[in-house]
């Protein structure tokens, strides 16, 4: 300022002041009245320096001196002050400074130091810095462990399922056991497909330890960043032509969406993501014929909730579902027949069930199935036998069925199956055996039936059909002056209450 203030600055101005600050009181002396210091001190005085030797000029230097001109530039107005305005402070500020104040040197530079004050400052700074402050160690802070890490143990949590059995590791007892089941790929809580011995470890004798010794060397530098997700399992299926377990799964869902349809796998249908998950547990890997092959043999299992059967060995097991007891194939091994008569079947036919392109035999009677007879099953081109009496079938007799041309035998009696009879039964020219007997059929037997050159039975008893058996059908009747096929038909044409009028029945309910 142009004016002096009262309180002393703390560090000298690099430019002094246009005019001094007030005229000395007496004219300075023109020799000094001591001589300088060889050296500055170390420490700043506690009195003023003595006054100059000769008058200030005129003009201010652009730098001050380091060392005092020989005499004063010109004659100072007034007498200095032989002692300070203000005695200075021995206490330090009450609040430290923002930043750390630079340690003192001998004599002021123009740069700032290179080095930090040894003592931080009381409050950090606002930024980390971008770099750490220190190298990292050469060497670990520990030794390595002198023995391998500790087997791991089974998970108590964990469980699988073998043949509709649901197992845990402590089920694992014998070599047999171990045999069995500890080389089975299965999922533990959505993670990778992995075999059973790693969630069994210790009931499969098996050593997950990642290492048998110790590394020889810590690394000596973290990696820069973390990874941004786990890295997939190696899972590669060239029958599939996937390069990943991910590519896998979603080829393996293309795949049997085409039979099950786009919605099947959302969550809602417990039976065919068992089925799906049966599948990807396994890691199945083979052409797509073979992959839904095997997709509805386990669909069929869960829809009749397998594991209430009263015999399912061999079901969703690692076994080739050829070899699943109830199931026959032909040479290639491709199903031809499932038979799982009087067995505790339970659900419901899985419509996908033509999908087995060489089914020729479905035998599934005496058990507890409920549900509707799927309209799908007109899709079974080569289906020669359909056998599902003595069940809890409901709905109606879909005329679906009925394109299934090759159809030779259809039991169908002992259910609760109702509405009519489609005339579309006349596409089955290759029919021999019609048991329609103990439902609730309303209608009249079909006309169209009188074309079935080769049916020999038919019984359409214990229903609720009504009018006349129509006389062309009678005329089918197997005899030497004829030459039909029919030999046995029976209807509701018995007794006082008869509802059906039939003039050729052998026998009359």
């Amino acid at each position: 300022t142009k004016s002096p203030t009262d309180v002393p600055t703390k560090f000298p101005t690099k430019v002094p002041s246009e005019t001094p600050s007030q005229p000395p009181t007496n004219r300075p002396t023109d020799s000094p009245t001591k001589p300088p210091t060889g050296a500055p001190t170390e420490a700043p005085s506690q009195s003023p320096s003595e006054p100059p030797t000769k008058s200030p000029t005129d003009v201010p230097t652009k730098f001050p001196t380091k060392v005092p001109s020989e005499t004063p530039s010109q004659p100072p107005t007034n007498r200095p002050t032989d002692s300070p305005t203000k005695p200075q402070t021995g206490e330090p500020t009450e609040a430290p400074s923002q930043s750390p104040s630079e340690p003192p040197t001998k004599s002021p530079t123009d740069v700032p130091t290179k080095f930090p004050t040894e003592v931080p400052s009381e409050t950090p700074t606002n930024r980390p810095t971008g770099s750490p402050t220190n190298s990292p160690t050469e060497s670990p802070s520990e030794m390595p462990s002198s023995s391998p890490t500790p087997l791991c143990h089974d998970i108590g949590t964990f469980a699988f399922s073998v043949g509709g059995i649901s197992y845990r590791c402590d089920s694992i007892q014998t070599q047999v056991d171990i045999d069995q089941f500890c080389n089975l790929p299965r999922r533990y809580s959505g993670g990778p497909l992995l075999p059973i011995k790693y969630f069994c470890p210790e009931a499969c004798e098996f050593d997950c330890a990642p290492t048998h010794s110790p590394s020889e060397y810590p690394t000596q530098n973290p990696s820069q960043d973390p990874s941004e997700s786990p890295s997939e399992p190696t899972f590669i299926c060239e029958a599939l032509a996937t390069k990943n377990y991910a590519e896998y799964e979603e080829k393996v869902k293309e795949i049997y969406r085409t039979v099950s349809g786009q919605n099947a796998f959302d969550g809602t249908d417990p039976d065919r993501m068992d089925a799906l998950n049966f599948i990807l547990d396994e890691g199945l890997c083979v052409d797509p014929p073979e992959m839904i092959q095997r997709y509805i043999s386990a669909l069929f299992y869960y829809s009749t909730i397998g594991e209430k059967w009263k015999e399912s060995e061999e079901w969703v097991s690692p076994k080739h579902e050829c070899d699943w007891n109830g199931i026959e194939c032909n040479d290639d091994k491709i199903i031809n027949r499932v038979n799982r008569d009087d067995n505790t079947l339970q659900g419901t036919i899985p419509f996908e069930i033509c999908d087995l392109p060489l089914l020729e035999r479905l035998d599934l009677d005496s058990n507890e199935i409920g549900g509707t007879i799927p309209k799908e099953m007109g899709k079974c081109s080569n289906l020669v036998s359909f056998d599902v009496d003595a069940n809890n079938l409901v709905g109606p007799l879909p005329e679906e069925l009925f394109d299934a041309r090759k159809l030779v035998s259809i039991d169908l009696d002992s259910n609760n199956l109702t509405g009519t009879l489609s005339n579309k039964i006349g596409n089955l020219l290759d029919l021999q055996f019609l048991a329609l007997h103990k439902n609730q059929f309303t209608g009249q037997v079909p006309a169209r039936m009188h074309v079935l050159k080769n049916l020999a039975r038919a019984y359409f008893d214990t229903n609720k059909l009504t009018g006349a058996v129509p006389r062309a059908i009678c005329n089918n009747f197997a005899s030497e002056k004829q030459g039909g096929s029919i030999v046995d038909l029976t209807t509701d044409c018995g007794g006082p209450g008869a509802t059906v009028s039939c003039v050729c029945c052998t026998n009359c309910n």
